[in-house]
């Protein structure tokens, strides 16, 4: 979905779900994630009456104001917040982030005894990083409209509380070093879709050679670094399709294709279908 609130920009994006009554009754879920890029004017004030939230800051700056505390979240920082308390927080002139509002059995306990024992609502911790990991990994999949079961998302949210312990009391998740590389391409490769990708651009940016790359890249998604530009492009029309008005032409020209008539044929041979019809069909 495409946010719309003041100082979101336009290429953030959010997720709401509907668990089963089980996992309401007796586990941790997700009632909603995101990726945010904001800008000077996003700013979220609440009196309480909601479930908590734990923001990983990707880029910029974000601020809290939460139990007469003012905490400023940099690069590689976490927020929790119990959000049943009166909170606001706001971007300073720039802010990239993922969050988890999620809900469940103990959700507001284990907020605040992690809060207690942290000795505030930021989070400075070794395991950051994986934390982030797991958000981002979840929420690329939804991007891209894989299936994801309830079971999928009440882990994300219980192995991210889990690790966010102010003294590193439980075991690290093991990390891959090439599933993070890959991640990280991924990443690279949605956040530069407009420009002319190559392999060796990607491989440079993971200090690697081309080939080596390439097969490290189909080895973990199952297909080559050049397709999955190619589908990256797809799926992002796709979305473009549905939430705006934009034309053949501007879809093209935001995602690096070289005129309209080569992005109405790469669509067509993947969807099977037109974008124009896509579109109708989409209505």
């Amino acid at each position: 979905m495409i946010c719309t609130e003041q100082g979101v920009l336009p290429e953030s994006q959010y997720f709401f779900f509907t668990p089963s009554t089980m996992f309401k009754q007796y586990y941790y879920y997700l009632v909603n994630c995101g990726h945010f890029y904001c800008q000077y004017g996003y700013k979220i004030k609440r009196e309480g009456h909601k479930v908590p939230l734990l923001i990983y800051v990707v880029d910029g700056q974000l601020n809290l104001d939460y139990e007469n505390k003012i905490y400023t979240a940099q690069k590689g920082d976490i927020l929790l917040i119990d959000c049943s308390k009166p909170h606001t927080y706001y971007s300073g002139p720039t802010c990239n982030f993922l969050y988890f509002h999620f809900n469940g059995s103990d959700a507001l306990r284990i907020t605040n005894h992690l809060i207690s024992q942290n000795g505030g609502a930021l989070f400075k911790l070794e395991t950051n990083s994986q934390i982030s990991q797991i958000m981002y990994d979840l929420i690329t999949k939804l991007y891209y409209e894989q299936p994801v079961t309830d079971i999928e998302l009440s882990c994300a949210v219980y192995n991210c509380l889990c690790l966010t312990q102010a003294f590193n009391e439980i075991l690290s998740l093991p990390s891959s070093p090439t599933s993070n590389m890959i991640s990280n391409t991924i990443y690279y490769i949605r956040s530069n879709i407009s420009k002319n990708l190559t392999i060796k651009t990607l491989a440079d940016q993971v200090n690697l050679s081309p080939y080596y790359f390439s097969h490290l890249f189909k080895k973990e998604t199952g297909t080559s670094p050049m397709e999955y530009i190619a589908l990256t492009k797809v799926n992002l029309a796709k979305t473009m399709l549905k939430t705006t008005q934009q034309t053949a032409s501007e879809i093209a020209y935001s995602l690096g294709y070289s005129s309209s008539s080569s992005f109405i044929n790469a669509f067509t041979s993947r969807v099977g279908t037109s974008p124009i019809k896509f579109r109708n069909s989409a209505k």
